[in-house]
Order: C-alpha cells, then sequence, then structure tokens
C-alpha cells in the first residue's frame, strides 16, 4: 500500500460513503481528534477541512467518529492549526 493510500481513510453514513484525507491526528484529554479534509485532485483546488471526534466503543472492531460541535471545534482547530501551521494554511468558516 502506497503511503498516500495510507492517509485516505472511508467514513460511510446513512448518507453514503466519502473518502477524505487524514491530515493530523491529537489527542485532547484522552479523546482522539482527527483533522480530515475533502479529497483534492487540482493543486489550485481549496478543499474543506472538518474535525472528528473518537466515539468507538472500546470493545468495536471497527472505528466511529463524529464532527465536532462548533464550540469543541474552535479549541481544537487552534490546536490543529498550531501543530501545521508550517504546513498547511488552515482557515476558520
Amino acid at each position: 500500500m502506497s503511503k498516500e493510500k495510507q492517509n485516505i481513510i472511508t467514513l460511510s453514513s446513512d448518507d453514503g460513503d466519502i473518502e477524505v484525507e487524514v491530515i493530523d491526528q491529537t489527542i485532547v484529554e484522552g479523546t482522539t481528534y482527527l483533522l480530515v479534509a475533502d479529497l483534492v485532485t487540482d493543486e489550485d483546488e481549496e478543499g474543506d477541512c472538518y474535525i472528528l471526534k473518537d466515539v468507538s466503543k472500546p470493545d468495536s472492531e471497527l472505528a466511529a467518529y463524529e464532527v465536532v460541535s462548533d464550540e469543541e471545534a474552535d479549541g481544537i482547530f487552534d490546536i490543529f492549526e498550531n501543530m501545521l501551521k508550517d504546513e498547511v494554511k488552515l482557515e476558520k468558516e
């Protein structure tokens, strides 16, 4: 498996499946958060990013994530922004 493909995950919901790229992850107070972005095929195109929170049950074989609330996203976004300040330009909407 190529390194590029390792950063791609499939998110499944009632609305269908989408593939996103994992940009980074962090753990805050024992909870894992992922910063993921839309797959962008054109270098000049900008994509949206989302912060997902790991809500998996300890005995589950599959990971479960949910998009964080706006309030929770603010603090976690600042952490990711600080971690990636020299690599990726992140902007809040």
